[in-house]
Protein backbone atom coordinates (compact mmCIF):
# COMPACT_ATOMS: atom_id res chain seq x y z
CA UNK A 1 0.00 0.00 0.00
CA UNK A 2 2.96 2.70 0.36
CA UNK A 3 4.32 2.26 -2.35
CA UNK A 4 1.12 2.55 -4.09
CA UNK A 5 0.99 6.36 -2.33
CA UNK A 6 4.49 7.00 -2.93
CA UNK A 7 4.34 6.61 -6.67
CA UNK A 8 0.79 8.59 -6.27
CA UNK A 9 2.34 11.42 -4.67
CA UNK A 10 5.79 11.45 -6.93
CA UNK A 11 2.68 11.27 -9.88
CA UNK A 12 1.20 14.45 -8.74
CA UNK A 13 4.37 16.35 -8.25
CA UNK A 14 5.72 15.92 -11.08
CA UNK A 15 2.00 16.75 -13.36
CA UNK A 16 2.51 20.04 -10.88
CA UNK A 17 5.58 20.60 -12.13
CA UNK A 18 5.03 20.08 -16.06
CA UNK A 19 1.35 22.44 -15.19
CA UNK A 20 3.83 25.51 -13.91
CA UNK A 21 6.40 24.45 -16.61
CA UNK A 22 3.70 25.06 -19.39
CA UNK A 23 1.99 28.39 -17.70
CA UNK A 24 5.33 30.08 -17.72
CA UNK A 25 5.77 28.81 -21.11
CA UNK A 26 2.44 30.27 -22.35
CA UNK A 27 3.01 33.53 -20.51
CA UNK A 28 6.52 34.04 -22.17
CA UNK A 29 4.55 33.48 -25.39
CA UNK A 30 2.20 35.94 -24.49
CA UNK A 31 4.17 38.72 -22.65
CA UNK A 32 7.89 38.25 -24.25
CA UNK A 33 10.70 37.79 -22.71
CA UNK A 34 10.44 37.06 -18.90
CA UNK A 35 11.40 39.62 -16.30
CA UNK A 36 9.49 42.14 -17.64
CA UNK A 37 7.94 44.12 -15.01
CA UNK A 38 5.75 47.12 -15.54
CA UNK A 39 6.38 50.58 -13.79
CA UNK A 40 6.19 54.25 -13.63
CA UNK A 41 9.13 54.16 -16.77
CA UNK A 42 7.68 51.19 -18.62
CA UNK A 43 4.22 53.28 -18.92
CA UNK A 44 6.31 56.00 -20.43
CA UNK A 45 8.17 53.67 -22.69
CA UNK A 46 4.68 52.61 -23.73
CA UNK A 47 3.34 56.03 -24.24
CA UNK A 48 6.58 57.10 -26.31
CA UNK A 49 6.18 53.82 -28.33
CA UNK A 50 2.07 54.63 -29.61
CA UNK A 51 3.75 57.73 -30.26
CA UNK A 52 6.23 56.49 -32.72
CA UNK A 53 4.20 54.05 -33.98
CA UNK A 54 1.30 56.94 -34.98
CA UNK A 55 -0.66 54.80 -32.97
CA UNK A 56 -3.67 56.83 -30.37
CA UNK A 57 -2.62 56.99 -27.18
CA UNK A 58 -4.45 54.81 -24.77
CA UNK A 59 -3.59 52.85 -21.61
CA UNK A 60 -1.68 49.54 -21.21
CA UNK A 61 -4.76 48.29 -20.11
CA UNK A 62 -6.71 49.03 -22.68
CA UNK A 63 -4.61 47.60 -25.13
CA UNK A 64 -5.38 44.13 -26.90
CA UNK A 65 -3.37 41.20 -26.13
CA UNK A 66 -2.21 41.89 -30.20
CA UNK A 67 -0.75 44.76 -29.41
CA UNK A 68 0.72 44.24 -26.01
CA UNK A 69 2.66 40.95 -27.30
CA UNK A 70 3.64 43.46 -30.48
CA UNK A 71 4.91 46.06 -27.65
CA UNK A 72 6.90 43.52 -25.71
CA UNK A 73 8.58 42.20 -28.89
CA UNK A 74 9.66 45.46 -30.24
CA UNK A 75 10.49 46.15 -26.45
CA UNK A 76 12.88 43.35 -26.30
CA UNK A 77 14.66 44.58 -29.45
CA UNK A 78 14.93 47.99 -27.95
CA UNK A 79 16.75 47.41 -24.25
CA UNK A 80 18.42 50.81 -24.40
CA UNK A 81 14.99 52.36 -24.18
CA UNK A 82 14.85 51.09 -20.47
Amino acid sequence: MSRFIGAAVLGVCLMASVAIVSAQAQDMAQNGTPGHQWNDHEDQVWHQYLKDHHRKDHDWAKASKREQKEYWKWRDKHPDSQ
